[in-house]
């Protein structure tokens, strides 16, 4: 009996970890005394029990608590260890805090009941596969960071690395790292955890003498992409005695697949995009780069024709005919309504004709593969007029009218490869002049055959316009301390005229259970942005509606998400709110019970949030100048896209300020008790708020290729509320101070709004392959918040001590110059297309092409020697 167990365990572990094994995440179940717990664990592709493997334990965000195992594998490192597919070698063990009440900043902490648990299951699967017991790392993100930062230091002996993301925790307690390689990172736009969470455990070890390591990314509160998609991170955490490498930026992004997405909530005529004429123009510059490869590419219908030949009648077919061709330049532009003109300017399109086969009453002829030529020597155009509209949540292009000449130039026909004839008086010369004379002739005939396939090409452009980014502002203005939704956008309608194109688009929330089955998704009121709030600018406008964070802040609501401890927000004074001694002033019957009581305050949102646009606060906002904007743009033997560069002179504008008026109808503190021997908290008092808040909506532009948005924090503000002893409650002194408690809030709000904006996001330039918009202004338009995206300039600046003489050309136009830019000066470009510089000095010619939105500097290398051209630090 002993020998058949000990066969069906080893076959059944055998079965498990079955050698050179694919890639795979395997659900596992851990056994102790309380129960069954699910757990997940990442096997690499080529796993085999013959080789020791190093590790990974992940500590997973406060989104993904429950008990199915399967969330902590949906965000964070799980995603980018399948994406990596082979090149990913560590074994990922994936535990989850069940607990979903549990206090976010603790949850992980060393001592609780999940960073037990996680420390017991690493053990089982150590002994369940070959992992290497001396490269086991320690990963965590937002609520598992502080769980990195608390579990490492509690076992610094476990672990051959620590890597805490997005995280911090107690300063006390870190110097117990100072002998393990530690690498931590936080987002410079994080407002959920605060960057200053980081640097003080930083600061903490590097004082203890650790050997830590520090970055701050570019990027909110998730920085994944930014972590887990560089290649340096994953090669230092299998050799973390080495230096980290200097994170430099992902080169090469990975296809990760991102959480479901199942829609809980809609909310109608939220977004609106406006897309000038001159945002067309920049997107125009970049369509070659954004069409796929194959969108040139297919198939036409068999060519029959007609002839007489001395005095005979022959038929003639031309079968299996392809075509293939590059998009070199393109325009579009509105031009009336409903009308938007489409012009590709098409190169070396070749037509394979397969086979030709000419049949007369007794004379018949075949002939091979022939090609004919379309624009070898120049672009030609083909020009198709659209009209956009929305289709089942999808933007369509309706062609209207499609114009496409041939100069005969720019076409020719090549003799077939080879031709076989049947019959007296049929011969292959004759064969072959007449085909491609014929061909030649037929020139008007191959015109329509390539207006016949517009459609393909239209409906190959309608692939490329998915617009499911909501936008960075929606994000960026999110006000609450917790959970953060994932919206996408859909198109609802669009409307064109002579300037532009208006589309008004919807927003849909995901549910914030990752795992939840698909249901219908729930619709709120429109939130009222219109074509009239788009109005008809030339640029590209963002407007977002401030209604929308009614909706959103009630589905967490509904989802029992919109609460936080006050011992896990980072304006520390809320901690107050907890303390027994000040609670005490508030409900004086806390003083009856004994030195064990302990209180649990949690702030509750129990109304939706409301945000509108107060009164306008007046604030010049200045146009970029237009004179001298560095771009001549002129229309030459039919190019509608030819320019010169020239020098410009260029200045910015300041943004106009925005005021917001936040409106929090339902704020609820809730305070619960136990004492020694309870294991759940009782509920004891409530206190319902009511707050009122103004902020101003601002943009920042810390540097020539940064945007941010802040919601800073104003001086009006109206706090408000009362309390009573929760139901069941039998206090022994009845006296509730409501008034203490509104003063005490008031003070720890004063101090939380003291300490920096509402919400900051970095605003990310919206990328058209190697053209780039970016938001330079901030407008109101009735109760809609809008940017207005422009084509960012090109800066270059003289740092050194002499001239900097260069030269610049664009991509269709020729060298123009020289140019002198004088020490301490700066000249900046206003055009959208890539600007090709060329510097001559004594170390030879430099030649480079600089991006929109880029900005370079002329100065001395580090190294020493004559000045280079490099780009700015950002």
């Amino acid at each position: 009996m002993r020998y058949r167990l000990w066969f069906v365990v080893t076959v059944g572990v055998g079965l498990l970890v079955s050698p050179a094994s694919a890639q795979q995440f395997v659900e596992r179940v851990y056994q102790d005394e309380v129960g069954s717990h699910k757990y997940a664990v990442f096997v690499p592709a080529g796993y085999s029990p013959s080789t020791r493997w190093p590790a990974i334990l992940f500590l997973h965000g406060a989104g993904e608590r429950g008990t199915d195992g399967k969330k902590p594998t949906l965000v964070g490192l799980g995603p980018y260890a399948k994406a990596r597919g082979s090149s990913f070698p560590f074994i990922v063990v994936f535990p989850q805090v069940e607990e979903t009440r549990s206090r976010l900043l603790t949850a992980w902490k060393a001592g609780e009941p999940a960073s037990d648990r996680a420390l017991k299951i690493l053990d089982e699967v150590t002994r369940t596969y070959a992992v290497d017991s001396k490269r086991i790392a320690l990963v965590g993100w937002s609520m598992g960071g502080y769980g990195a930062w608390s579990l490492g230091a509690a076992h610094p002996e476990r672990w051959s690395a620590v890597m805490p993301i997005s995280g911090g925790g107690n300063p006390d307690e870190v110097a117990a790292l100072k002998d393990v390689p530690v690498w931590a990172f936080h987002g410079t736009g994080d407002h959920l955890v605060p960057v200053t969470e980081s640097q003080r455990m930083v600061e903490a070890l590097r004082t203890a003498g650790g050997k830590v390591s520090y970055d701050e990314v570019a990027g909110g509160h998730d920085i994944s992409d930014q972590v887990f998609g560089n290649d340096g991170v994953i090669a230092w955490l299998l050799d973390p005695r080495r230096s980290p490498p200097q994170l430099s930026p992902v080169s090469r992004p990975l296809k990760v697949e991102p959480p479901p997405f199942v829609p809980a909530l809609e909310i109608p005529q939220a977004v609106g995009i406006r897309l000038g004429n001159d945002a067309l123009k920049a997107l125009s510059y970049a369509a070659p780069q954004m069409v796929p490869p194959g969108m040139l590419t297919g198939r036409i219908r068999d060519m029959y024709d007609s002839t007489v030949a001395s005095g005979r009648s022959f038929s003639v077919t031309f079968s299996g005919i392809s075509y293939t061709g590059q998009l070199e330049r393109a325009s579009i532009q509105a031009i009336a309504e409903d009308r938007v003109r489409v012009q590709l300017g098409l190169r070396n399109v070749i037509l394979t004709i397969a086979g030709t086969y000419v049949s007369g009453a007794r004379q018949s002829a075949q002939a091979g593969p022939m090609n004919i030529g379309i624009g070898h020597n120049r672009a030609v155009w083909l020009t198709v007029d659209v009209t956009p509209t929305v289709e089942d949540r999808r933007l369509r292009l309706r062609p209207v009218a499609t114009y496409f000449s041939i100069p005969p130039e720019s076409y020719y026909v090549t003799q077939p490869a080879g031709v076989s004839v049947q019959g007296f008086g049929m011969t292959q010369e004759r064969v072959v002049s007449g085909l491609v004379s014929g061909l030649y002739g037929a020139r008007n005939r191959i015109e329509n055959e390539v207006r016949a396939v517009v459609p393909n090409i239209v409906r190959a452009l309608e692939d490329q316009l998915k617009l499911t980014d909501a936008g960075p502002i929606v994000s960026g203005m999110w006000p609450l301390p917790v959970y953060e939704p994932r919206l996408q956008a859909y198109p609802e309608r669009i409307a064109t005229d002579p300037q532009g194109i208006s589309i008004v688009l919807g927003l849909a929330a995901a549910n914030p259970d990752l795992t939840a089955p698909a249901e219908r998704a729930a619709t709120a009121r429109p939130a009222g942005v219109s074509f009239q709030e788009l109005g008809g600018g030339n640029g590209l406008g963002v407007a977002v509606a401030p209604q929308v964070f009614g909706p959103l802040t009630k589905m967490l609501i509904d989802a029992d998400l919109a609460r936080i401890d006050v011992l896990d927000i980072p304006e520390r004074s809320f901690a107050r709110l907890a303390d027994r001694a000040v609670m005490e002033q508030v409900l004086p019957d806390l003083k009856r019970f004994d030195d064990t009581l302990q209180i649990r305050s949690e702030i509750v949102l129990t109304q939706p949030l409301a945000v509108q646009r107060a009164e306008t606060v007046a604030s010049s906002s200045p146009s970029r100048s237009q004179e001298g904007n560095g771009s001549i743009l002129a229309e030459a033997n039919g190019d509608p896209t030819s320019s010169i560069p020239s020098p410009p002179l260029a200045g910015e504008g300041q943004s106009k300020t925005v005021p917001l008026e936040f409106r929090l109808p339902g704020v609820r503190v809730e305070v619960a008790v136990r004492v020694s021997g309870q294991r759940n908290w009782q509920p004891y008092a409530e206190f319902n708020l009511r707050i009122q808040e103004r902020v101003i909506a601002q943009l920042q532009k810390p540097s020539h290729e940064r945007r941010e948005l802040d919601l800073n924090w104003t001086d009006a503000h109206k706090l408000e509320g009362e309390g009573t002893f929760a139901s069941g409650v039998q206090p022994q002194d009845s006296t509730v101070n409501s008034d203490r408690l509104v003063e005490l809030f008031r003070e720890c709000w004063d101090k939380w709004t003291e300490t920096g904006p509402a919400a900051r996001a970095a605003i990310p330039d919206i990328a058209f392959a190697t053209t780039k918009l970016r938001m330079e202004r901030l407008a109101s338009a009735g109760d809609v918040l809008a940017g207005e995206f422009l084509v960012p300039t090109i800066k270059l600046t003289n740092r050194s001590e002499e001239d900097f003489v260069y030269e610049t050309k664009g991509p269709y136009s020729a060298w123009g110059g020289p140019y002198t830019l004088k020490p301490g000066t700066s000249q900046e470009y206003d055009i959208p297309y890539g600007l090709t510089y060329r510097h001559r000095g004594p170390s030879g010619t430099e030649v480079y092409t600089l991006l929109p939105g880029s900005h370079s500097e002329f100065l001395v290398p580090k190294s020493g020697g004559p000045p280079r051209l490099f780009q700015a630090k950002k």
